[in-house]
């Protein structure tokens, strides 16, 4: 009789059971933010699950480090462009001349138009939207405040900025 083959789902399940503790201090070791390592921790079992790469015993564990390795590599670099980009837009709006009255008059224009797409978006992503855009709050106090997941709230975000800039980017 044959010795059935485990197969690749079962071979991940249990290599998260006996790892993923591991390859999440791994990963919470390189990156300061909890919230971040779980979701990263997460993604890199997802990535073994949908690869093509078929897991050796003897390699595996390797293989599992070196996907988060990639992510984590990927996070950071992510980051550290975010952080940039900030600094560089703070530097510029420090500097910034005061506004004509016609750039005055069409910003308060594009605010309006920004206003009545908000509150045509779905309740949850409008609550999420005005939010984050209005109460300048950060993703992680959004998520804690209305008990929803990290990911939850940075898609409705997502999906809702999209919706607007599509909606102003018609009637410009």
């Amino acid at each position: 009789m044959e010795t059935q083959q485990p197969t690749k789902s079962q071979t991940v399940a249990e290599l998260y059971r006996s790892h993923s503790g591991r390859i999440l201090n791994y990963i919470r070791t390189r990156i300061e933010n909890k919230e971040e390592a779980e979701n990263l921790a997460q993604d890199v079992w997802i990535k073994i699950l949908e690869s093509e790469v078929a897991l050796a015993a003897e390699t595996a564990l390797a293989y599992i480090y070196k996907v988060a390795a990639n992510l984590i590599n990927d996070y950071l670099r992510k980051l550290y462009v975010r952080i940039e980009t900030r600094e560089e837009v703070e530097k510029t709006y420090t500097e910034r001349t005061p506004l004509t009255p016609l750039q005055e008059y069409m910003a308060r224009e594009l605010a309006a138009y920004e206003m009545v797409r908000v509150e045509c978006l779905p309740p949850q992503r409008r609550t999420i939207y005005k939010m984050s855009r209005f109460d300048d709050m950060p993703v992680a106090d959004i998520a804690d405040s209305l008990q929803l997941s990290f990911r939850t709230v940075e898609n409705h975000l997502r999906m809702g900025r999209k919706d607007v800039r599509s909606y102003i980017a018609a009637i410009a």
